[in-house]
């Protein structure tokens, strides 16, 4: 009874021994640190980048980061917020409106009279509670696009 009694320690040192190590030699197996993000890219699907490039940087005022160019992917970012970027791809799906693309803005008004005299068509702006306005737009694609001032902060 002694022996079977020392087998089972033994087995079970061994077992707890196992799975201590693999699950700390593991980092995908131990408690991982909250998810690191520094910058935000938001794809955009475009039919022509020269039609992004006149869009998102004539229109909008955005720069071009070059840094990632491919014949069909360029992408822009705000000097504001140059964390945060917008990448325009081109496909032939444009327009779903599955996805809106949303440009925090201090002055919503500012903002929209900014867009309508660069020739870009903006809905008045709406409470639509909770402190939020907003006003929404298009790209040359028809993909929806949104203005939000935050009332509250």
């Amino acid at each position: 009874m002694k022996k079977t009694f020392m087998y089972k320690m033994v087995v079970a040192s061994i077992t707890f021994l196992v799975a201590f190590f693999a699950l700390f030699s593991y980092p995908s197996l131990a408690t991982a640190a909250p998810l690191e993000v520094n910058s935000y890219l938001f794809k955009v699907n475009v039919s022509s980048l020269e039609k992004a490039t006149d869009f998102y940087s004539g229109k909008l005022g955005m720069e071009r980061d070059t840094s990632r160019d491919t014949d069909v992917w360029t992408q822009f970012f705000f000097k504001s917020a140059p964390g945060t970027k917008v990448g325009t791809y081109i496909s032939s799906s444009t327009g779903t409106g599955e996805a809106t693309l949303t440009f925090v803005v201090p002055d919503i008004e500012s903002a929209r009279q900014y867009l309508i005299n660069k020739g870009v068509q903006v809905s008045p702006s709406q409470n639509v509670g909770a402190g939020v306005l907003l006003a929404f737009f298009k790209d040359f694609d028809g993909n929806q696009l949104t203005l939000r001032e935050n009332l509250l902060l």
